[in-house]
């Protein structure tokens, strides 16, 4: 894809949305889109061929979300899955805004996790021009003995990869919205080891964050949008989906999404809509290619990343600092031969300061603006920037979840 993908659950059936809504997609920020449900005895597919008519027109992907080519019966009957996918292929995938195929969400068993791999497989064979999704279960501790049944995640996961051929691992956690700090660390932890997993795979990850408020997860604001974001493209995610968009029906404690049960436009739209194009304009360009290093975090580790320490290999970069102690994660980057750092406040709580520290040896130190780059030395207004004989200290105030990427020489 051109841009950064960010997309989102959809769950609408064809026909409750018109082609109007590919531009809400747009208006949100989105580079793609899951597609409203399509059962071919029940729905027009000249529906699903107007909303990718509008895609393309907008610049968006649509993955297709299609009853045929769910992974049910794959493996065990591999020729009625292929006859199955091929029709669907010809309705909807050779459309130029076919991203790919939905086989579906959360796989927990043997017979799942093989279904998916084979889905993944004939898919491929029969368009290897897309790219097949399916999105996993979040990691949790004994998920290995209880649904895995495998010595390692690590293990299952690349076996995943390469027996299924997959070309992007999706995974979705939401403990992250748990009240206060009390699903911080599991959020941070399904983060590396997906990411781990993906590396050793060759293969890009993919989250699901949390746009909606339910069961004990807050309603997320603007700041605990752009903390999820900002935190997941730090460390290491080439793929965001949020979950989810539309209320459709009221049901159980949903609340807020970004168009409610009266499909209007909620306090949730514009949030989001801020967040995804700030992030797309700003550093969707860089989060594409860059090269994730190493990650660190300063004032409190989560998730089993380590501190930042002299072991992060650089000796221009000294030290990060938060002037009011705040957690952060710093992140080493290189893109086209080049270092980046990448920063983020680590809490969507509090705002406060994050400098970094470097030897005198430092050439350049350049921040990714909203138009391009700009020499900290030369341009620091409303920032920190000051030399001593031992160093050069140069940072910036951020607000809850806000990120700086810099590049430095």
């Amino acid at each position: 894809m051109e841009k950064f993908p960010i997309g989102f659950w959809n769950y609408t059936r064809t026909g409750q949305l018109g082609t109007e809504a590919v531009h809400d997609w747009k208006d949100l920020g989105m580079s793609f889109a899951m597609s409203p449900e399509f059962n071919p005895a029940e729905d027009d597919k000249n529906v699903m061929l107007a909303m990718l008519d509008e895609c393309e027109k907008t610049g968006l992907k649509m993955i297709i979300c299609d009853s045929r080519v769910r992974w049910n019966g794959a493996s065990t009957e591999p020729d009625g899955y292929r006859a199955r996918f091929r029709a669907a292929y010809e309705d909807f995938g050779r459309h130029a805004a076919c991203m790919g195929f939905h086989i579906g969400d959360e796989p927990m068993d043997e017979t799942s996790f093989a279904d998916c791999i084979e889905a993944n497989r004939i898919q491929l064979e029969i368009a290897p021009e897309l790219t097949p999704f399916v999105n996993f279960l979040p990691y949790w501790d004994g998920i290995e003995q209880s649904i895995l049944h495998t010595d390692t995640f690590e293990e299952w996961a690349e076996r995943m990869a390469r027996d299924g051929q997959l070309r992007l691992l999706s995974y979705d956690c939401y403990t992250q919205m748990n009240p206060e700090e009390a699903g911080t660390d599991q959020y941070f932890k399904n983060l590396r080891k997906f990411a781990s997993a993906a590396e050793a795979s060759g293969i890009p990850v993919w989250t699901t964050l949390l746009s909606v408020g339910h069961f004990r997860y807050r309603e997320p604001n603007e700041n605990d949008l752009r903390w999820q974001l900002s935190t997941a493209a730090a460390c290491g995610c080439k793929g965001i989906m949020w979950f989810f968009i539309y209320m459709r029906a009221p049901h159980a404690n949903y609340r807020r999404s970004a168009i409610d049960e009266f499909w209007e436009r909620t306090e949730t739209f514009g949030w989001l809509s801020r967040v995804n194009r700030n992030f797309q304009h700003r550093y969707g360009w860089f989060f594409i290619g860059a090269k994730l290093k190493k990650t660190f975090m300063i004032g409190k580790a989560y998730g089993g990343y380590p501190l930042l320490d002299a072991s992060h290999g650089d000796p221009l970069l000294l030290d990060v600092t938060s002037g009011e102690g705040l957690p952060g994660i710093v992140s080493l980057y290189e893109l086209d031969g080049e270092k980046y750092i990448c920063i983020v406040n680590n809490t969507p709580f509090e705002s406060g300061t994050f400098t970094m520290h470097f030897g005198k040896e430092l050439k350049k130190l350049e921040r990714v603006e909203w138009d391009g780059m700009r020499d900290v030395k030369l341009f620091h207004h409303d920032a920190i920037y000051t030399e001593n004989e031992k160093e050069i200290i140069a940072g910036d105030y951020y607000c809850p979840g806000q990120m700086q990427v810099y590049r430095y020489e």
